[in-house]
């Protein structure tokens, strides 16, 4: 039997899996070559046909993207690429073929691709010869596709999915699988690997850096999300020792549930709120069931990443109305598209940095019509009156002001329709980037709230990339230019009268809850699987002394000081109020 073997991680979710690996190699395009029996043709014929929509879809939204942004003569390479999935005669060989040989659609539709490639490889031309690559893509992605297809019904519900990297898209693939961990390669606390791991409370383990290589489908493997630890064959003792501390966590926030609906306030009775940040339906399962309270951040970016495109208006207003009512009559904050960075754009529309490229308000701003169907959806879903709208990425005054013009131009449309919504509707923006931090005072002046985006606004700070793991440990949000920042947009919003609640990750840190009520923070919007404890804690401790807390941290020149600092405070004063 081959000997345990540990690994050692960045802890990214908490929580023990015990269960089976299932090893993930998107990047590997491998051609399946077997016969098909009769009963399979169909379902065959019909996985292909839904390849090469999709794949037609993919590329037509990446050729009007890359028309706005490099021009039209640069972006005829997905131009041609589209004519050949289009052609129908072309298509209708491969189908042919597949009911006729009875072999798989990758395998017949390879090879009529390879013909083509044969054909533009024995031009004099070189132009032709060059268009070899792309003839190449056009099969990787189709082969791709119809290995997507596939991937799901492969992948039992009790998998650890381990893989070099996560893209948002695959980590909302396999969260409809309900699976019960994941191990990647990369990736640091922040990445989005860890965020949906922790927005749908499974375990995770990031930045292993040699998982990939180590393990095959189908290994008995641990996952501690506590300690960062990844363990390929556990012996029996290990197995037993992470039976009992998987049960011990159970028992503990079977404890910490008991005082959700108790109010959310400190011993000295200063009230907080405490929302939720939302991306799936299993967490508004558990925001309905369990939390009870409104959502300080509803992202419907995986609206576009699920569709692969841009969704209507109709579907937007049906996603919107059903989030307003299922959290009514408390308030939902919905942000509009924040795509780009690490929610990226298609792989063939590249950016050299896309962390400082197109991206946020900069998309919807380009992008005028989808930027005003979404808003039309949100206003005409917010008849209820609880829906409020989040600009992401703002950089600018200037970016607020246009979309506010823009806004209001939708809000006429509708009311020379005669079309009902929330007249008095709240609008207000993600502070995540320096220079709405140096612009704080004047942005509050432009809207109704703000809402800090910590884990970009500490990748921006610090120059940190907040998803490699080579400097995870540089990602601080203890950082002494950290705690400034946020008590000076903290202050900004008050002066100006308006809310300010923080909803990246660093409002879901136990550690950190006294230090952010202690900087003057109003609202909590932490994922649903900690908000027990996070509730748990404001109400443990005294606003006098969070205050003080943070009134030394501001003195602080170095994050080892703050850490030191703030550690000890939970240590003394919070962790020993907690239950077991």
């Amino acid at each position: 039997m081959i000997k345990e073997k540990i690994f050692k991680g960045i802890p990214a979710s908490p929580g023990i899996t015990i269960g089976k690996a299932y090893l993930y190699t998107k990047n590997q395009i491998r051609i399946n070559v077997q016969n098909l029996d009769d009963s399979e043709i169909e379902n065959e014929i019909e996985e292909f046909n839904r390849a090469i929509e999709l794949s037609r879809k993919e590329l037509n939204k990446i050729f009007t993207i890359s028309k706005e942004r490099i021009g039209e003569q640069q972006s005829k390479i997905f131009d041609a690429q589209i004519e050949i999935l289009n052609d129908t005669i072309f298509i209708n060989s491969v189908i042919e073929r597949i009911r006729k040989e009875k072999r798989s659609a990758s395998y017949i539709f390879n090879n009529e691709i390879n013909k083509l490639g044969k054909i533009l490889l024995s031009a004099n031309d070189d132009y032709m010869k060059e268009r070899f690559a792309d003839i190449n893509d056009v099969k990787n992605r189709v082969v791709r596709n119809m290995k997507r297809e596939k991937l799901v019904s492969k992948v039992d519900e009790d998998s650890v999915i381990v893989a070099h990297e996560l893209t948002p898209a695959d980590t909302i693939l396999f969260s409809r699988r309900k699976v019960q961990g994941y191990a990647t390669d990369t990736g640091g606390i922040t990445s989005h690997a860890a965020i949906i791991s922790r927005a749908l409370r499974v375990p995770a383990v990031v930045g292993i850096k040699v998982i990939s290589k180590a393990i095959k489908t189908g290994d008995s493997i641990i996952i501690d999300g506590f300690e960062g630890v990844f363990i390929l064959n556990p012996e029996k003792e290990t197995i037993k020792k992470y039976r009992k501390k998987f049960n011990e966590y159970a028992k503990h926030e079977k404890k910490l549930l008991k005082i959700i609906d108790l109010p959310c306030e400190t011993l000295d009775k200063k009230i907080i709120s405490i929302t939720a940040n939302i991306e799936f339906n299993e967490e508004v399962d558990f925001i309905a069931k369990y939390g009870h309270c409104g959502i300080g951040l509803y992202r419907t970016e995986h609206l576009f990443i699920e569709k692969g495109d841009f969704p209507s208006e109709q579907e937007q207003i049906e996603e919107y109305v059903h989030i307003a009512n299922l959290t009514y009559p408390n308030p939902v904050i919905i942000r509009t598209f924040d795509i780009g960075g690490d929610k990226l754009l298609p792989s063939s529309l590249k950016e050299s940095n896309p962390f400082l490229g197109w991206r946020g308000i900069r998309i919807c701003l380009d992008r005028i019509q989808i930027f005003r169907e979404q808003l039309k959806a949100l206003l005409l879903s917010s008849t209820k009156g609880n829906i409020k709208i989040m600009l992401p990425m703002i950089s600018s005054l200037d970016e607020v002001k246009k979309s506010k013009e823009i806004l209001n131009e939708v809000k006429q449309d509708l009311d020379s329709g005669g079309l009902d919504y929330d007249r008095n509707i709240q609008l207000g923006i993600m502070i995540e980037v320096p220079s709405a931090c140096m612009l704080a005072d004047e942005l509050a002046k432009e809207v109704d709230f703000f809402s800090i985006g910590t884990n970009d606004l500490i990748q921006y700070l610090l120059a940190v990339d907040r998803g490699n793991e080579m400097i995870s440990n540089m990602f601080q949000e203890f950082h002494p230019a950290v705690i400034r920042a946020l008590k000076k947009i903290i202050d900004s919003a008050h002066k100006n009268n308006i809310i300010v609640s923080i909803c990246g990750e660093m409002a879901s840190v136990p550690v950190a809850t006294s230090v952010l009520i202690g900087l003057g923070i109003d609202e909590l919007s932490v994922i649903p699987s900690v908000l027990p404890e996070i509730k748990q804690i404001i109400r443990v401790i005294k606003m006098s002394e969070a205050e003080s807390l943070a009134d030394s941290l501001l003195q602080y020149s170095t994050e080892g000081k703050i850490r030191n600092e703030v550690v000890q405070f939970y240590e003394k004063k919070i962790k020993p109020k907690l239950p077991n």
